[in-house]
């Protein structure tokens, strides 16, 4: 389920104690071999105001990382977030959810995530961009990562595209770190095999040389009430993945 902004700066400082190097994920296609090394995600759903909160806790830990924001259907990005959190010296880039939204069709897909990469674009540096899973959706955008060629669209890369092979990737996806809720934001990699509660997640990972972590700044309120209501949306949503996941078996 959701936690408290305070316990993800808590896991902030333990990470640093522990000596990892945090960066955001431009670094890794700029810097090869660095270790040891946690390049930290978010993935922008909803809420913006959450991002910038969590934006500016890792600025005071001097951290910088990277937001990936959505739009709407119309190309509308939360520009006032996007710009402050860029200004705190994050990077910034695309969450896109192109064939998804064009309903598997990826000729349709390819034309609509140029347009909204450069309406993105229009309001900060894009330099990656990053998969919105969309996991009540037929359509993975997971599926459609690998044919967007990032040198066509001057991009350093996706996301999704690391070599995961010896990068452990950890997800709040699904609740927590290791939910067994998280349908598809999945690697070939090595990842969590059960939950980890984010007090323990640095001991956990220590020993593991480089990582990605991949946090929902929606998941990770700044009030108690506030963290209450995040939970139980969770719960409503994980319940909503687990009826889609039966009715999907069932239909093979």
């Amino acid at each position: 389920m959701a936690h408290a902004l305070s316990t993800y700066r808590q896991l902030i400082s333990d990470l640093q104690s522990a000596g990892y190097a945090l960066h955001p994920i431009r670094r890794y296609f700029e810097v090869s071999g660095e270790q040891p090394v946690v390049y930290l995600r978010h993935d922008v759903d909803r809420l913006p105001r959450r991002a910038v909160a969590m934006a500016e806790a890792e600025a005071e830990l001097g951290v910088r990382s990277t937001y990936y924001f959505r739009c709407d259907k119309r190309m509308r990005f939360p520009e006032a977030a996007m710009r402050h959190i860029a200004v705190l010296g994050h990077e910034t880039g695309f969450h896109y959810e192109s064939l998804s939204r064009c309903k598997g069709d990826n000729e349709a897909a390819l034309a609509l995530f140029e347009r909204e990469l450069g309406a993105c674009r229009s309001v900060v540096d894009v330099v990656t961009v990053a998969p919105h899973g969309a996991p009540l959706s037929a359509a993975s955008n997971m599926e459609f990562s690998a044919g967007i060629g990032p040198a066509r669209f001057a991009l350093l890369g996706d996301a999704t595209g690391i070599d995961f092979t010896d990068i452990l990737y950890v997800t709040d996806t699904g609740g927590t770190f290791g939910s067994p809720h998280n349908l598809r934001d999945r690697t070939q990699g090595p990842m969590l095999t059960a939950p980890v509660h984010p007090s323990r997640l640095a001991e956990h990972l220590t020993g593991h040389p480089r990582i990605v972590m991949s946090c929902h700044p929606e998941r990770w309120p700044a009030r108690g009430l506030v963290l209450l209501e995040a939970q139980a949306r969770d719960l409503a949503v994980n319940i909503a993945k687990a009826l889609l996941r039966q009715r999907r078996v069932a239909a093979k």
